[in-house]
């Protein structure tokens, strides 16, 4: 389907459907949240912390500020991390995947990033990784995984796939059919089987009694499964996970 053609297909889902809106962030102490035209900025408020940043893509019609209470856990956890939530026309990322681009030179106190997304922001970041792979030294995705025509097989990077074991929206098993377009895959049964290294590789994680709508805050999205685990639950595996990937790929304490 042709670019203009798929604008026109999208057009009445764009009129039609509202976005998912942020239920009460509770922010984590130590952390300030600036909220820009282009994105909402997330930083410890310790002034030392880790150069190695974290940008975020929102999932399709979901609020950018539903995430802050997620990753403002991680920006608090190691040696601390700033974030950049990107918001996206229309709340959705295929409109303007290139849209975490262009924001490194607003941030000179970072030496390099990695790149993150939910659903549909987690499909939109590997686009962005394809089409500018030097960009980014990892990526993180949240219950997606990459278009069938975008292969990071040969990404020399590596790759965090998390999912909840209760989502309905991403099939486990359509996961597992992508991982070929991925750089070598790690199946995960516990955080611990995380390797401390800095190979190219995709470790995949599912987390037991999460589901899709809790890695952000904004309700349960339509035709999600039902967690067994609250969302303050699914938050802290998350902020853990990322840490662990942060830290297996020395991006912690080596800048």
């Amino acid at each position: 389907m042709g670019t203009r053609y798929f604008l026109i297909f999208l057009l009445p889902i764009m009129i039609y459907s509202c976005s998912y809106l942020p239920d009460k962030q509770e922010l984590s102490v130590g952390v300030s949240v600036y909220d820009y035209r282009e994105y909402i900025e997330i930083n410890p408020t310790i002034n030392n912390y880790s150069k190695t940043g974290l940008v975020f893509y929102p999932g399709g019609l979901v609020d950018p500020h539903s995430y802050i209470e997620t990753l403002s856990k991680f920006a608090i956890s190691g040696k601390g991390h700033k974030i950049v939530i990107v918001k996206m026309p229309g709340n959705l990322a295929i409109l303007d995947s290139n849209q975490g681009a262009w924001i490194f030179n607003d941030f000179p106190d970072v030496e390099q990033w990695v790149v993150a997304g939910h659903s549909l922001g987690g499909v939109m970041a590997c686009s962005l990784v394809e089409k500018y792979p030097d960009f980014f030294v990892g990526m993180v995705l949240m219950a997606a995984y990459p278009q069938n025509s975008v292969s990071l097989k040969d990404w020399p990077n590596p790759v965090l796939s998390l999912r909840g074991e209760n989502d309905l929206l991403v099939d486990s098993l359509k996961l597992a059919s992508c991982q070929d377009l991925l750089p070598e895959p790690l199946w995960m049964k516990t955080p611990d089987d995380m390797p401390l290294d800095r190979k190219a590789r995709t470790d995949y994680y599912f987390i037991p009694g999460g589901n899709h709508s809790q890695f952000g805050n904004y309700g349960i999205q339509k035709g999600d499964g039902i967690a067994t685990i609250s969302r303050y639950q699914q938050t802290e595996i998350v902020s853990f996970m990322l840490l662990k990937f942060f830290i297996s790929n020395s991006w912690e304490y080596d800048n």
